[in-house]
């Protein structure tokens, strides 16, 4: 599982972190673009499943692939899903909303899925490896976690972008309560609920900047977050 959870790594970090305003909105204008962000895909996964690329991954048929071409498989694909959704949205006006984009994400995860070796006794965390499963979850609760809020608050109220601040503030109530599940024995069963009183009690006082919805939100992917992160910690 060590491949498989490295190049989930890759892809949220060229899928979320990397792609910046500016690189979205290149990629939807410019073929250039779009090659420009589908780039960054094989080069972060190469980069953290540098030992592996020589193995064999997959098999299609009877040909074994390698881990480079499964790389390169990867960015093919990627760039064939993302271009498709760019000319659905822009040339046929497809809409450009939360099922769109969970869609887009559930082809690039199944494809991932699909060319990671699994041996025999794998199971969700099996191996040594711990760091690229909580690096995974950094970003899910961070940068993924924005984005899918944003499509969320959009197709519900017609909002924007949230400001820097807001999306801040997103990311600490979301990770702080992650964190709370990372303590030991059963002290996570009174920091979890105090942080989210503390965060709810702000909200009511209208001292935080964030909707209910958001904080909702934000409570739901902590605390999920924050139960896969002990799993994987401690198990």
């Amino acid at each position: 599982m060590a491949i498989f959870w490295r190049l989930l790594l890759g892809h949220l970090l060229a899928d979320f972190t990397l792609q910046t305003n500016f690189i979205n909105r290149w990629k939807r204008s410019s073929l250039v673009g779009m090659l420009a962000h589908c780039v960054m895909h094989p080069v972060c996964c190469a980069a953290l499943t540098w030992p592996y690329l020589g193995e064999t991954w997959s098999v299609l048929g009877e040909l074994p692939l390698p881990g480079w071409a499964c790389v390169l498989l990867l960015f093919a694909v990627h760039f064939l899903a993302d271009q498709w959704r760019v000319m659905m949205i822009f040339k046929h006006k497809a809409p450009d909303n939360t099922l769109s984009f969970v869609w887009d994400q559930v082809i690039h995860g199944a494809v991932i899925f699909a060319l990671f070796p699994l041996g025999p006794g794998s199971g969700l965390f099996a191996g040594p490896e711990r760091w690229p499963v909580l690096a995974c979850l950094l970003i899910f609760l961070t940068d993924a976690c924005a984005v899918t809020l944003y499509f969320l608050e959009k197709d519900l109220y017609g909002t924007g972008f949230p400001r820097f601040d807001e999306k801040l503030v997103g990311m600490l109530e979301r990770l702080v309560l992650a964190l709370c599940f990372l303590l030991p024995r059963g002290g996570w069963l009174t920091a979890a609920p105090l942080w989210l009183a503390v965060m709810f009690g702000l909200r009511a006082r209208r001292l935080l900047d964030l909707t209910w919805f958001s904080l909702g939100f934000g409570a739901v992917a902590g605390v999920l977050g924050g139960l896969f992160a002990r799993a994987a910690y401690f198990y």
